[in-house]
């Protein structure tokens, strides 16, 4: 499969929506949603042994809008404390390679998925996360969650999996993270955030401690909680969410913002179409 990324022309995006085109059948087959601006594939991983403060700054790897929009993490500075925001790209997938996802969605049969779950590695390998791959369509959404897929479908992982799907999904997330990051795209311009705040598992590091002002409308105690301990999210957008990001612009993962008299930790990153706002975090899948 050619990865070359170029801009969809209005005609193949009226196709695609209108269940025209090279794709028509596809978009029949797989029952997929008309408005463009909506989530066709959602890639995350989730639990896993790691910290909560790692994970509440993990957004999806990888979310591909109805349109052939791929939204991936940019490249990350490499300075200590990195910054709050994590930097997202958009690319805009090709004619051929959104037919190559269509084809390998029909293939994997997940319009007949509600929710699985593929442990196969679990007796080779410990302690890693669940690589979750959620499909849109007009039926709702499809879950499929693999555990340690990256690390097991590797040549050297030794993982023996029963279901034939597996490899292929792999090598489905493989191709979107080339697209993805192998592609010039530009910076993702949100249109709702999700704030999350918490009092940090380890504190600062010498000399780099920062206590900011609380920034939100909301105190702490108003947010709603997740099911970490002391962490708690809310979401924002239009005119606040512009004043947040340029605050946010400013501060690093170590800076802490006090409310009432107490320091917090605070997470920040885009809220994708598709995604529940303020999701419990650390489901294993």
């Amino acid at each position: 499969m050619r990865t070359k990324l170029i801009a969809l022309s209005t005609f193949v995006l009226l196709a695609v929506a209108c269940g025209g085109g090279e794709d028509g059948g596809l978009a029949s087959t797989l029952n997929l949603n008309d408005d463009p601006a909506s989530a066709l594939l959602i890639v995350r991983d989730e639990g896993g042994f790691v910290p909560p403060d790692f994970m509440v700054r993990q957004g999806p790897r990888l979310a591909l809008l109805r349109d052939g929009t791929l939204i991936s993490q940019g490249a990350m500075t490499a300075i200590f404390p990195g910054p709050l925001l994590i930097p997202y790209q958009q690319t805009q997938l090709d004619e051929e390679t959104m037919l190559f996802v269509l084809e390998e969605l029909d293939g994997l049969g997940f319009v007949n998925i509600v929710d699985e779950t593929n442990n196969d590695a679990a007796n080779f390998i410990a302690d890693a996360s669940n690589t979750v791959v959620t499909f849109y369509n007009q039926d709702g959404s499809h879950r499929f969650s693999v555990y340690a897929l990256g690390l097991a479908t590797d040549p050297l992982g030794g993982v023996d999996f029963t279901d034939a799907r597996v490899p292929q999904l792999a090598n489905l997330i493989v191709q979107l993270e080339e697209a993805g990051f192998g592609q010039a795209g530009g910076p993702l311009e949100p249109t709702v955030i999700q704030v999350l705040a918490g009092i940090r598992e380890f504190p600062a590091e010498p000399g780099f401690a920062d206590v900011r002002p609380w920034p939100l409308s909301v105190s702490y105690e108003e947010m709603a909680p997740v099911n970490l301990t002391t962490w708690r999210c809310a979401t924002f957008e239009g005119d606040e969410m512009t004043q947040l990001l340029s605050i946010f612009a400013q501060a690093s993962q170590e800076s802490t913002w006090e409310d009432a008299g107490t320091e917090y930790s605070i997470a920040v990153r885009p809220l994708f179409a598709g995604e529940e706002p303020c999701a419990p975090l650390g489901a294993a899948g």
